[in-house]
């Protein structure tokens, strides 16, 4: 098992010309014609003009006044036509930047609400065709032949006209106005690449971003309301080869009142407290992860960046669309959820244990666990499952495997350690009642030398006393969809050997436990770490380095993280523009 980080991106660019244009210069003997000719067809757009390996990019921090349509409206006028100015040809606005955010019924929404095409995409398709750029803009959309209501994002083109809508799916507590809505998420041809757009929350969703990259999208749009970080969203650049463009927002709003009166159109949902974008900021990323722009502060800023253009998009682990089958099936309605079959919800404790380097790595591991052993005893924790490091062990070795086995029967506990120099690489699960379940990596690096027929062809999941088990290796869990299918296997807690220097890592797994899971990593190359899913006190995580030991509780997860409002079957086709 060999360390990973990102694989060597090849670049490419694509030009071309029509048959009518080499005609003509095959045919014509004046220098001036060729280069007046081909002057005004960059000018026109018909060629693409071979010095521009970049595009200009702009964010937009913006601070939307309630209800004020109009206001609004000019401000994000005027500061479009500042970033064009300025050269960005991509510009992008927050969420629901026309009208504010605080709206909690239908009443309340619908004086701020309007179509699409409507004054506010005619007003932006002015400033978009004058100056040849791109504008993507949020918005409460109304929608006359239905009577519903979106939050929305409008991408403008060049000509003025609107390129396209997306709709918010993930909307919280804006259920009380805004419909549901699904399908795939919308990917737009541009000279700069291919342009896709989530909303907001969406982006916590690893579902949303995927679908957009598997449709080949390139740059990411992200008009948003919320705080975020700019590790969190390395994770989405780095896992979909993508780059980000966050626009995000400042100011506060309001919680909503619930009326005891009310009819269809003031029926509503107030927030828990007051919405506060205080410290929220907008980010520009490139697709290597790399944070070009970020933006804060309470006042209209704009934020730029520059973005490579004509890019042969590379995911760092190849796709197995035949694996994530499981995500287009409803095994979490709740009454199916039920019959799962799980085991009680109870507490345990988990451990992550680096025994460090050795020329004799079966007799350290056991001094290790034993050691582990006896700190969780002194805590008085009781420990149910350790997990060693990938690649720690080159092969098996039969008296060492026995020595370990004697550990995990005499103290009623699970160890699952991993055999590096196997192809792929084998992972066991050693139990107390002396079953061994063995796991085969799934999954391989973009630049692997491991043969595609030799991976497994099955994840595993192993049901104990104490948590319905996902056994995995480190690169099988870069995939995004890997977790998703946890998800839907009702996963309790996911244990993982891994062998990675990966700077990514740690925001990684945080980032996965977002699909309502434990994880538990031992990591030969980096900090061991164990990271709680659902929503739990403090601590969301540890880390430390040979030695991590932390309580979990699976009833902290029996209720599932996933999206309601998504086509699945984009995740499970083969990628669209991308080598994958």
């Amino acid at each position: 098992m060999s360390t990973f980080g990102r694989p060597s991106r090849q670049r490419s660019r694509v030009r071309f010309a029509t048959q009518h244009l080499t005609n003509w210069l095959n045919n014509t003997q004046t220098l001036t014609k060729h280069l007046l000719l081909f002057g005004f067809l960059i000018g026109c757009g018909l060629v693409e003009n071979s010095a521009a390996d970049t595009v200009k990019v702009a964010t937009v921090q913006f601070g939307p006044v309630l209800g004020d349509v109009t206001g609004n409206r000019e401000r994000l006028v005027s500061l479009s036509e500042q970033a064009a100015k300025n050269g960005a040809k991509i510009v992008v606005h927050t969420e629901m930047a026309t009208s504010g955010y605080s709206f909690f019924s239908r009443q309340e929404i619908s004086g701020s609400a309007e179509t699409v095409p409507g004054k506010t995409t005619a007003a932006l398709g002015a400033i978009a065709k004058q100056y040849q750029i791109y504008i993507a803009v949020g918005l409460p959309e109304y929608e006359p032949d239905t009577k519903l209501h979106y939050n929305s994002a409008v991408l403008i083109g060049p000509d003025g006209n609107v390129a396209g809508v997306y709709r918010k799916r993930n909307n919280l507590l804006e259920a009380s106005y805004n419909a549901e809505d699904y399908g795939a998420i919308p990917v737009f041809e541009t000279p700069y690449g291919k342009l896709g757009i989530v909303i907001c929350a969406d982006l916590f969703y690893a579902e949303f971003p995927r679908e957009a990259a598997v449709a080949g999208a390139d740059i990411l749009l992200a008009p948003a309301n919320v705080g975020v970080t700019a590790e969190f969203l390395q994770v989405r650049t780095y896992e979909n080869d993508i780059a980000v463009i966050v626009a995000n927002r400042y100011g506060k709003g309001l919680s909503g009142k619930k009326a005891n009166y009310f009819n269809q159109q003031t029926f509503s949902i107030p927030s828990p407290f007051p919405y506060d974008f205080e410290g929220a900021a907008s980010y520009i990323l490139t697709s290597s992860g790399a944070v070009l722009t970020t933006v804060s502060g309470a006042e209209d800023q704009i934020g730029y960046g520059e973005l490579t253009v004509g890019t042969e998009r590379k995911f760092p682990v190849v796709r197995r669309p035949e694996l994530y089958s499981l995500i287009a099936q409803d095994t979490l309605e709740p009454y199916t959820f039920k019959q799962l079959g799980l085991p009680a919800a109870t507490t345990f404790a988990a451990a992550a244990v680096d025994p460090g380097d050795s020329d004799t790595p079966w007799a350290d591991a056991a001094t290790a666990v034993t050691q582990a052993v006896a700190a969780a005893k002194q805590q008085n924790l009781s420990l149910k499952l350790l997990v060693l490091p990938g690649n720690y062990f080159a092969t098996a070795d039969p008296t060492g495997i026995a020595t370990l086995q004697t550990i995990a029967t005499t103290n009623d506990l699970d160890i699952f350690l991993n055999l590096g120099a196997a192809v792929p690489p084998l992972s066991l699960l050693l139990t107390p009642e002396g079953e061994t379940y063995t796991y085969k990596r799934t999954h391989r690096l973009l630049n692997s030398t491991i043969p595609a027929d030799a991976l497994s062809p099955y994840y595993w999941v192993v049901d104990r006393s104490y948590a319905r088990v996902a056994l995995m290796q480190d690169i099988d869990m870069l995939p995004p969809e890997t977790s998703m299918v946890m998800a839907k296997l009702g996963v309790d807690v996911i244990a993982v050997n891994a062998n990675s220097s990966l700077p990514i890592l740690s925001a990684l797994w945080q980032s996965r436990t977002g699909s309502n899971a434990h994880i538990i990593v031992a990591n030969s190359l980096a900090k061991e770490g164990i990271y709680r899913g659902g929503y739990v006190n403090t601590p969301p995580f540890v880390e430390a380095d040979k030695l991590v030991i932390l309580t979990l509780d699976t009833s902290a997860v029996r209720t599932k993280a996933v999206p309601r409002f998504m086509d699945p079957r984009q995740l499970l086709e083969a990628c669209n523009g991308s080598n994958c």
